[in-house]
């Protein structure tokens, strides 16, 4: 795909209106991919399972196991740009293609340097809320423990901990809703079309807004699943992420006209 922005892409398009059950039938959709192509899907699901545990023992072994929470969290402000894969196997079926991992893992080289943009900004917004997740607990809770192990019993135990996790669960959504906002349909309308990455959030923005009871709910059955997954020692990830991943892209097909 060409890395030069055709003029006036963005506002030649206007995004469709979908209905309320809509997030239920991408839903439907990202699962009949995943069982039309589940060694793919399984490959990515297994990936973000180790890296989770890659992550949690790695923090760890370093004594910043204080970390893992906030980082896990941040995950899910990363993920849309780390689904890029996942959007291309539903992109390559649409095709009549069989997509396999070899196939769909260097789905970045499309646009490397418009999803290098996107990359770089989900990035910033990860550590920018890593640090201020941290820096909550020091102000809310500086004399309590900092190891995993003591830290839920502490946030549960005392007032200034449901607190803290009530101010920090405000902020992360506030965090969680602006990635949305940005990336909803622009990592996978980069992927599919010549479109520019700013120009793509932009249009990601309008649609989510004129769309807005459609996509918030949207993006909080995203939320419900991401958290379950990790809750479960990451384990969930397996099929959520492959589902989430190719229920996005199927969003973003409905949400935006075809060219």
């Amino acid at each position: 795909m060409s890395e030069a922005t055709t003029p006036d892409t963005i506002e030649i398009i206007e995004s469709n209106k979908v209905h309320l059950e809509a997030p239920a039938q991408w839903l439907k959709q990202g699962w009949t991919d995943f069982k039309q192509a589940p060694a793919v899907g399984l490959t990515y699901g297994a990936i973000f399972v180790f890296a989770g545990y890659g992550l949690f023992w790695g923090l760890e072994a370093l004594g910043l196991s204080y970390f893992i929470l906030p980082l896990s969290g941040s995950f899910m402000l990363f993920a849309p740009w780390l689904a890029l894969g996942l959007y291309e196997v539903s992109r390559q079926r649409e095709k009549g293609q069989t997509p396999t991992f070899a196939s769909t893992c260097n789905a970045w080289r499309q646009s490397p340097r418009r999803l290098g943009i996107m990359a770089f900004v989900l990035l910033i917004f990860m550590l920018v809320w890593t640090q201020v997740a941290v820096v909550l607990y020091a102000l809310m809770m500086g004399d309590a423990s900092l190891s995993l192990e003591n830290m839920g019993v502490d946030i549960f135990a005392r007032t200034d901990g449901l607190v803290f996790l009530a101010v920090g669960s405000i902020v992360g959504l506030v965090f969680a809703s602006i990635v949305f906002l940005l990336t909803a349909v622009s990592v996978p309308m980069i992927l599919d079309r010549d479109t520019g990455a700013f120009e793509a959030m932009a249009f990601s923005f309008k649609t989510v807004m004129k769309n807005s009871h459609v996509m918030w709910s949207w993006a909080f059955t995203i939320g419900i699943i991401s958290w379950f997954a990790i809750a479960t020692f990451f384990i969930g990830l397996i099929i959520a992420m492959p589902v989430l991943g190719y229920a996005s892209w199927h969003a973003y097909r409905d949400l935006v006209p075809a060219e």
